[in-house]
Parts: C-alpha cells; sequence; structure tokens
C-alpha cells in the first residue's frame, strides 16, 4: 500500500473528486427534477470554483512528483 501522502487524501484531491461527482450527477438530477436543474448547474459550477481555489490555486491536482513548485500536496515533505 503506498503511504498516506501519496493516497490523494489532501484538501485539494478530495474538492476536485467531489466536484466530478456532482459533474457526474448533474444530468441524472437535472431530468428528474427538471424545475430546479439551473440551481443544480450553479452548484457544480460552484464546487468547481471550490475546487479551483482550494490551495494549491489552480486546476491541476497536487502530486508528490510534480515538476510545478508549490504543486505538492499540503503537509508533503520530499526526502
Amino acid at each position: 500500500m503506498a503511504p498516506k501522502k501519496d493516497r490523494g487524501l489532501d484538501p485539494k484531491s478530495i474538492a476536485i473528486n467531489l466536484a466530478t461527482i456532482f459533474l457526474f450527477l448533474l444530468p441524472f438530477l437535472a431530468y428528474f427534477d427538471r424545475d430546479n436543474s439551473m440551481n443544480y448547474v450553479k452548484g457544480v459550477g460552484g464546487t468547481f470554483l471550490v475546487a479551483l481555489l482550494v490551495p494549491p490555486i489552480g486546476w491541476m491536482r497536487p502530486h508528490p512528483y510534480t515538476d510545478t513548485p508549490g504543486n505538492t500536496p499540503i503537509g508533503y515533505k520530499a526526502s
């Protein structure tokens, strides 16, 4: 099993995963509840905005072997 620092449990990865799950559920929610479909779209947009603003700010998922400075997971210490 990979060490905990490599498992994607940092806040940025969790926020991206939640936003992606909501994006996947959006067509089903909009189909079955057409009255609130725009609210669901706004909710998905909001979750993606939160995912973009969680540090490190940007669209890339942090990982320990990155070439981009500052894109390492929170709490990761290079050996």
